[in-house]
């Protein structure tokens, strides 16, 4: 009797791994899944380009009607940013790692003026490529000649951007900027003397 039950287990057991066996071999004999080199999209990721493209045409077109409303004359850089040379100045242009000093004054589109080193007379200095000052500013000065004088005109991404200065300028802020170049200052070469042998 002990045999006979024995025997019907394993029986049952076998049957189960020949079923089994066949339910694997049927599966894959079906048509195998071609992998896919894909990232799925991440759908947050695509409402953010669309958002973004959303606020860059915004400001544009907000700038754009600044410069109707204002009969300006302008020129728009492949930077993404319009200027109007108010007055031209004379020589170079700076270039990378000049030393320049200028005076600016900022504002927002609608005539707020935010600040300014005009009044106080003050001079503002940066190292074209190394400066830690809005992008804008650097990219309309690499415009202008020493004693020039130019109003730049940027959307928020070259200047204060999706968080504003926390101050002043709200976030997502078009600028208008006034600058005038006062002076170049190119890097001084330093000589290394040889050493005698």
């Amino acid at each position: 009797m002990k045999l006979n039950g024995i025997f019907r287990q394993r029986s049952l057991l076998l049957a189960g791994l020949l079923s089994g066996l066949l339910y694997l071999f049927s599966a894959c004999s079906q048509s195998p899944q071609i992998p896919s080199n894909k990232v799925p999209p991440d759908d947050e990721n695509e409402k953010l380009i669309v958002l973004n493209k959303a606020i860059v045409h915004t400001e544009n077109d907000q700038i754009e009607a600044y410069i109707r409303q204002h009969h300006l004359t302008t020129v728009k850089s492949p930077y993404g940013f319009w200027y109007s040379v108010i007055k031209e100045g004379e020589g170079a242009t700076p270039k990378n790692n000049d030393l320049v000093t200028y005076q600016y004054a900022m504002s927002l589109l609608d005539g707020t003026l935010c600040y300014s080193n005009f009044n106080a007379n003050q001079i503002s200095r940066l190292r074209v490529g190394h400066t830690t000052m809005i992008r804008g500013i650097e990219l309309g000065l690499m415009t202008m000649k020493p004693g020039g004088e130019s109003l730049v005109i940027m959307p928020s991404n070259l200047a204060y951007s999706v968080l504003g200065d926390r101050h002043l300028i709200p976030p997502y802020s078009p600028l208008v900027v006034t600058l005038k170049l006062i002076g170049i200052e190119q890097p001084k070469i330093q000589k290394h003397a040889a050493s005698a042998s």
